[in-house]
């Protein structure tokens, strides 16, 4: 699934992408458990953005077009 998905999305930012996700999650998980922080999508998904648009800053130019296309699509 990952692998078909990789060469759909056609970048090597990928692996970042799947990475920061998973940080996002685990954080997020963290925060529930050891602060007894809230349930909240918003909040990880501001979180995933905020990450992703660092990492798009660092994209070459050939791919930062469809990463911001990717990325406007999630806001």
């Amino acid at each position: 699934m990952f692998l078909r998905a990789r060469e759909t999305f056609g970048s090597t930012v990928f692996r970042k992408i799947i990475i920061m996700a998973m940080w996002v999650l685990r954080t997020h998980r963290d925060n529930i458990i050891f602060y007894g922080g809230s349930l909240c999508f918003a909040s990880c998904r501001h979180c995933f953005v905020e990450g992703i648009q660092a990492i798009t800053v660092r994209v070459k130019l050939q791919i930062k077009g469809k990463n911001n296309v990717w990325l406007s699509s999630l806001l």
